[in-house]
């Protein structure tokens, strides 16, 4: 589970926002809110949404922490993961040529499966040289865990052209020596370059980041959807999931009465007419453009959803309100709140601008993005506003400006 993920310098975020997910010592024990294994006396929600005007940064949010997903996780770069178009600073002259920081502390099994829980603090910074700002290379990149509350390294890069510091056990792991470090290229992530060498902590660290890259519908510079070819391939081998699926379906939309996928014919292998809608009382079977843009959207997102609570990874969605009714949206995040339907303990990360959505939510879940006059995004939690009490419903407060983040047009 992510305990805080910051960033700076990174888009329209200029000085450091952060999410931190820790909930207070002072709040109630309540169901939806799940302990740390790793550090007992903290407490974390299972969803966090994000609310505030158009353009506020509520996607930049969630692009930073994707970005970080994707260019740490693959060891190539390429023009579909490429570093430079990935990460770019906040554009002013006094930014332009610093680095982007990230930073992401996550409590998981890295050390070795099935064990207990560590929590792990990955610290990486991205910028470009003055004389090429085109190019960007990685910084510095550390990872770091806390047995004990004690910190120890696992390895450390201050730069591009500098020696990368490797604790002794992953060194032994390696048994390559440290000439092999040295091939790590400026524009590769240690991570990704340590899985390719199976060392099994990076290789758990990258894979971890690929599935929460997987849930994702942020990729970069614009909102994502699967194409309709690649979720019918995970349908149809995936019985579990297709059957999950269909009921989730039937059950948004009553006319609906079975859902199919067949095998595409030789000639359309990619399209949707794979995908076929059984109606009640209909003579024939729809196929998906036919349907509404509700039941299309919510055909593309289930499977990403599915795999975060089977695997107990994030899923990280942007508008998520888009194209769904307000209850659908609810039962989504119900998913994530029970333990029989998230026994993993998966977390939703979402931006949405319905605001009736607040009153099935708590204060620790629910974040604030504004900008300000200078157009630099800031964030604080629902939970930081003074005299804000539990008893309270959020919609009525977020309405009358109590919460912040309300748009102005005009």
């Amino acid at each position: 589970m992510i305990h805080r993920f910051s960033v700076s310098n990174y888009h329209s975020i200029r000085e450091e926002v952060a999410l931190d997910l820790r909930i207070p010592a002072t709040a109630p024990d309540l169901p939806r809110f799940q302990r740390s294994v790793a550090k007992p006396e903290v407490r974390l929600p299972t969803v966090a949404v994000l609310m505030g005007p158009n353009g506020s940064g509520k996607t930049t949010l969630l692009r930073a922490l994707t970005a970080v997903a994707r260019v740490v996780s693959f060891p190539l770069q390429s023009e579909e993961v490429s570093l430079t178009k990935a990460v770019m600073p906040f554009v002013s002259g006094q930014t332009l040529d610093k680095p982007s920081r990230f930073r992401l502390e996550v409590e998981a099994d890295w050390l070795a499966p099935n064990e207990a829980p560590q929590v792990f603090r990955y610290d990486l910074a991205v910028g470009r040289q003055t004389s090429d700002l085109r190019n960007a290379l990685f910084r510095y990149e550390s990872l770091t865990y806390f047995p004990r509350g004690r910190a120890r390294r696992i390895f450390e890069r201050r730069g591009p052209d500098e020696p990368i510091r490797i604790s002794k056990a992953i060194s032994n792991e390696l048994g390559l020596g440290s000439k092999n470090l040295r091939a790590i290229r400026g524009e590769s992530s240690v991570i990704a370059s340590l899985a390719l060498l199976n060392v099994p902590v990076a290789t758990r660290v990258a894979e971890w980041l690929m599935e929460v890259a997987a849930t994702s519908n942020v990729f970069f510079t614009e909102t994502w959807i699967p194409p309709t070819g690649h979720v019918t391939n995970l349908l149809r081998k995936n019985a579990a999931l297709m059957a999950w699926a269909r009921k989730q379906l039937q059950s948004s939309d009553l006319g609906i009465s079975g859902v199919d996928v067949r095998d595409p014919t030789s000639a359309d292998k990619e399209h949707w007419q794979a995908v076929w809608f059984e109606h009640h009382d209909l003579g024939t079977a729809l196929p998906l453009p036919m349907e509404s843009s509700g039941t299309k959207r919510l055909f593309h997102l289930l499977p990403q959803l599915h795999i975060a609570l089977e695997k107990g990874v994030p899923a990280i969605v942007d508008e998520i309100d888009g194209d769904l009714h307000v209850d659908i949206v609810s039962e989504i995040v119900d998913w994530f709140h029970s333990d029989e339907a998230n026994p993993k303990r998966a977390q939703l990360f979402v931006t949405s601008h319905n605001v009736g959505l607040l009153d099935d939510l708590e204060k620790e879940e629910v974040f604030i993005v504004e900008k300000t006059r200078d157009g630099a995004t800031r964030v604080h939690g629902a939970q930081d506003v003074r005299g804000l009490r539990r008893d309270a419903r959020l919609y009525p407060k977020y309405r009358a400006g109590v919460l912040g983040g309300i748009p102005k047009v005009g």
